[in-house]
């Protein structure tokens, strides 16, 4: 059998409602920083929400990262988000250049890029077609804050492909590139796939994550959420996870991560910053319903048993939702696997801080269990009254993680989750 080459993140590059860059994201992270907004009035024009909070798009601008403005009016938010990340990223795994064509050296330029998104881009969708509709009707775009013209670059903005093209595009980087779209475990799904390709020979560096762009002027998008009952009813809009008094996620218009990685022995020769190695990947289906999950969990169980081997798992970044049915399975599946209290590793929910941004939240979730991995400290999980019988971090804390999984379950019964490891020089 071909041995597999091993695999480590270096470079971490975060757009986050509490924080851009590895830095600002990670040190409010810790402190138990958390974004939330009450909807704006105009959401509410035509529908009374449940949900009252969401979580604002991050604001930054592609100039401050030098991307000439000449480009925002050819691309959509979700692929001014990748290229941000990626710049955030490559210069936090120690590639630096003139320019960002120079960023990256010769001798990786055949590199991959590969990324997760949930939705993505609807929101120009949205204006097209009202624009198309209603140009008769130019009252009711005034109304929507639509601007009349229709957008001749509608179609490579809509496009999800989009986000990884630009990316090669900019980079001078050759080799294929694609996304993945697995709804809420998109991210994650990009990260193992670029992880499998990189463990195989296919590539020694890959630009992979996770993003997603969910604003709109009028709360569409989150109106359909709400419909389906999965917001958060809260007072203060905090969406508790793991807690008794949960009831629903925290929806959050957007964000993303990219990561860098590589094949070890290439980041060794630049001596690259490393953060930790990954060491598995699965994903699989839970063939059960198209937003619910699988009662009994049992795809899950197998998967992260699959996933784990005899490794002891340390930490457990969990897909953590604070939605009552996901949570209770969840819960349920964490007692199943690792016995009681004082066998589990310790769990939080990372949507607890940032609420969930669909595409880009496995990817954000994996940044922060490699950050937990290489400096061994796990941040609050911000929830009171908790489901018995887990072994919850309700504080930020230090603690020795050497072997750590983060997981993600997405609308539609896409399973995955990804193990990491301590890195070691053998």
């Amino acid at each position: 059998m071909e041995e597999t080459r091993r695999v480590v993140i270096t470079g971490i590059g975060p757009i986050t409602s509490i924080g851009i860059g590895r830095d600002e994201f990670w040190e409010n992270l810790l402190n138990k920083k958390i974004s939330v907004s009450e909807i704006p009035q105009r959401f509410e024009r035509n529908h009374k929400f449940r949900s009252r909070f969401y979580v604002p798009f991050p604001e930054f601008s592609i100039e401050d990262y030098g991307i000439p403005s000449k480009y925002n009016s050819l691309m959509e938010e979700t692929s001014k988000l990748s290229l941000v990340g990626s710049i955030l990223a490559l210069h936090d795994a120690g590639f630096n250049g003139d320019d960002l064509k120079s960023m990256i050296p010769e001798n990786l330029q055949n590199s991959m890029v590969i990324l997760g998104i949930g939705i993505g881009a609807l929101r120009t969708a949205l204006y097209q077609y009202a624009i198309q509709a209603l140009s008769h009707r130019p009252e009711i775009l005034e109304e929507l804050d639509v601007y009349p013209r229709y957008n001749r670059m509608a179609i490579p903005s809509i496009m999800p492909n989009s986000a990884t093209s630009w990316v090669t595009i900019l980079f001078g980087i050759t080799g294929p590139n694609f996304t993945i779209n697995t709804s809420c475990s998109s991210g994650t799904y990009a990260i193992g796939e670029a992880y499998q390709k990189i463990s195989r020979g296919s590539a020694d560096m890959i630009i992979s994550g996770g993003i997603e762009c969910l604003k709109d002027n009028v709360g569409a998008t989150m109106r359909g959420f709400d419909t389906l009952g999965t917001l958060t009813k809260s007072d203060d809009g905090k969406p508790l996870p793991f807690s008794k008094q949960r009831s629903g996620f925290l929806f959050s218009e957007g964000g993303g991560c990219i990561l860098i990685l590589e094949e070890l022995e290439s980041a060794r020769k630049r001596n690259a910053p490393i953060y930790c190695e990954i060491v598995g990947y699965a994903s699989n289906s839970d063939a059960y319903n198209v937003v619910q999950m699988q009662p009994s969990g049992d795809q899950v169980k197998k998967l992260i048993t699959g996933v784990i081997g005899e490794n002891k798992i340390d930490y457990l970044n969990t897909h953590g939702t604070a939605t009552l049915l996901n949570d209770e399975i969840e819960a349920m599946i964490i007692q199943d696997l690792f016995g009681n209290k004082e066998t589990q590793p310790l769990i939080n929910s990372t949507k607890g801080n940032l609420g969930h941004s669909i595409g880009a939240a496995g990817a954000i979730e994996i940044a922060v269990t490699a950050l937990s991995v290489k400096e061994n400290r796990i941040h609050a999980n911000l929830s009171e009254d908790l489901i018995d019988n887990l072994n919850i971090a309700n504080k930020t804390i230090n603690h020795e993680v050497n072997f750590a999984l983060s997981a993600s379950y997405g609308f539609g019964g896409h399973n995955s989750v990804i193990l990491l490891k301590k890195y070691t020089e053998r």
